[in-house]
């Protein structure tokens, strides 16, 4: 065996060389062993064909669209990544020539440790080190759609860390996370954007719903004495396309303190 060939054959992934038109000439044992059959001459519509696994024709119609990309830019290595069940590959292809013809090469490896690092990292970059919910990283990195957002902070907090001191202060802040988050339907996330600041994005519920259901939660923290007298005031912005997450925010924020003013001149 010559030692391209030793190079080919044990590659710790998938190799293929295959005509423009999509016939596989050339395959390493990895790639042979993952399909139940010779794939000799059969381009990937070919070998779609004969596969009833719904999980295998859906890689292979990615492969497919990836090859499509490479062959509009034969100049360019193409890098892409596709997924099988809860495996990530990644795949390298570009256009090579051989006595005056044409082949796409394919390379391809196992990524799913990699994968799975990085999401863990990403997921951890975007929680809250002390209550555990999603943080203003989080927050910042979302899209939106039908959403309404709301500002909410607490209400005197400071007086729970000069009284009870700052670890039963971190207590309630975990307590209060837990709770609120819990009140809520899973689609309405809480985000921990400052030391006693939340933020809660709402899905497709009407503005009036949201500070109703708000003063509810508010009502039972305030009647809880585990909470130690915690309240909270809060103001909203409904999110469209013609405004940004931060001015929404800032607007928000006021009437946050509006509210906290109103409800101060009452006591």
């Amino acid at each position: 065996m010559s030692l391209i060939n030793q190079v080919i054959q044990n590659f710790p992934g998938l190799i293929a060389v295959k005509k423009l038109s999509g016939e596989h000439i050339v395959v390493n044992e990895n790639y042979k062993n993952f399909f139940p059959f010779d794939v000799h001459g059969l381009t990937l519509d070919d070998i779609i064909s004969k596969i009833e696994n719904e999980d295998v024709i859906a890689l292979l119609l990615q492969c497919k669209a990836n090859d499509d990309v490479a062959l509009c830019d034969p100049t360019k290595v193409i890098t892409s990544i596709e997924t099988f069940n809860d495996t990530s590959f990644e795949s390298v292809r570009y256009i090579m020539k051989e006595n005056g013809d044409e082949f796409m090469a394919l390379l391809s490896w196992d990524i799913t440790e990699k994968v799975k690092t990085e999401n863990n990292l990403t997921a951890r970059l975007q929680r809250d080190d002390l209550t555990g919910i999603a943080n203003k990283t989080a927050l910042m990195q979302r899209t939106f759609s039908h959403n309404t957002v709301v500002y909410l902070d607490l209400d005197n907090f400071k007086r729970i860390n000069d009284t009870y001191g700052h670890l039963t202060g971190d207590e309630m802040l975990i307590k209060f996370a837990s709770f609120i988050s819990n009140q809520l339907r899973d689609s309405d996330i809480v985000y921990r954007v400052g030391g006693d600041e939340f933020v809660v994005v709402f899905e497709s519920v009407d503005e009036n719903m949201i500070a109703e259901r708000l003063t509810q939660i508010r009502d039972r923290i305030e009647q809880d004495t585990e909470f130690l007298g915690m309240s909270f005031s809060f103001g909203m912005q409904v999110m469209h396309q013609d405004i940004t997450l931060p001015t929404a925010l800032g607007v928000a924020d006021k009437q946050l303190y509006m509210n906290k003013q109103q409800r101060q001149n009452k006591r």
